[in-house]
């Protein structure tokens, strides 16, 4: 039996960086899927592939056997491999085998929230190849193992979205809010092409904290603000006004030293060619922005993100989240 699962990625509308801190942050699930297999392995031991990155292994008494990828193929399977271990645990089930394929079509380390798709689609998987029925917010705490591997001191807003879909209104330690719009935002993402680790940013945030404890409370103050004006915003269908405070939510971002010139330029070509608002979205210092635009403006908005070196996606709301599919 082939038990098979997929999560959607996320873009942070507002609000990230601070989200970890206790403010509170927007964020959407996309149409942009990880998708993970999960059967019995004939042999003992967990054996991993990752078709996206071309690499394989397996755990086995405490040590990993490369198949493919060296070191570096160890160090992309491993939140994998917690992802599978954590249901384990969790569920007290022993298994002799077990082969888990992987194939993402996000684009990694670019703001997406990959790893969280894939954690939490594997979780799903594993959960229903072992008959269990896990609740939604089971997903979501089992998947922060993973998450810590890779972000350091995530927020666990990425999992969230990708366990629950659709528009949510996160805040570390609070009851998710998942908002429901009468008019539906239009975004196009675009893609410096510069992979980053969002830990390194979240680290270079918090050391500002520690030195400029005032400033960054202030900050917080700030950012919180935006967020909930720009909940209703979004109920009200508002889009000038969400537009505005995403500008403004780049202002902040910018001054705690996150941006780089290369989502300056994508974002100011956006603005520039009829956006009404654009911010980096995610860990920052390259990767992927976002801009809200009007139904007419989308191809030139798009385009004017082309010609200075951006790559674009169109994007919707994934209302579903992570969810199992017959394969």
């Amino acid at each position: 039996m082939v038990s098979t699962a997929t999560a959607p990625a996320k873009i942070i509308l507002l609000g990230e960086h601070f989200c970890v801190h206790g403010s509170p942050a927007l964020s959407m699930a996309v149409n942009l899927h990880a998708k993970v297999k999960v059967k019995d392995w004939n042999q003992k031991g967990l054996y991993i592939l990752s078709k996206n990155f071309e690499v394989e292994g397996i755990y086995r008494d405490g040590k990993y056997f490369d198949l493919k990828g060296g070191l570096t193929g160890k160090k992309i399977l491993n939140p994998v491999r917690l992802a599978v271990e954590e249901v384990l645990k969790y569920s007290k089930y022993s298994i002799e085998g077990l082969r888990v394929e992987v194939d993402s079509k996000i684009p990694v380390g670019v703001g997406f929230g990959s790893s969280a798709a894939i954690s939490v689609s594997t979780i799903m998987a594993v959960a229903q190849h072992l008959g269990l029925n896990l609740s939604r917010k089971e997903i979501c705490r089992l998947a922060y193992a993973s998450e810590r591997y890779v972000h350091f001191n995530p927020s666990g807003v990425d999992q969230t979205t990708s366990t629950y879909g659709g528009i949510i209104l996160y805040k570390l330690g609070s009851p998710i809010q998942s908002l429901k719009l009468k008019k539906q935002p239009i975004f196009v993402v675009g893609n410096t092409g510069i992979r980053r680790i969002t830990g390194k940013f979240v680290k270079k945030v918090d050391k500002l904290k520690r030195k400029r404890k005032k400033l960054v409370e202030s900050m917080l103050e700030t950012a919180e603000k935006i967020v909930l004006e720009a909940v209703k915003a979004l109920k009200n269908g508002d889009w000038d006004k969400l537009g505005s405070l995403m500008n403004e939510n780049q202002k902040i971002l910018s001054n705690i030293g996150v941006s780089h010139p290369k989502l300056d330029l994508l974002i100011n070509a956006a603005k520039n060619a009829g956006a009404l608002g654009a911010k980096l979205t995610g860990g920052g210092g390259g990767g992927c922005m976002i801009a809200l635009v009007k139904p007419k403006k989308w191809l030139k908005v798009a385009q004017a993100i082309r010609n200075v070196g951006g790559e674009v996606y169109k994007v919707k709301t994934d209302w579903i989240g992570v969810k199992t599919i017959s394969d």
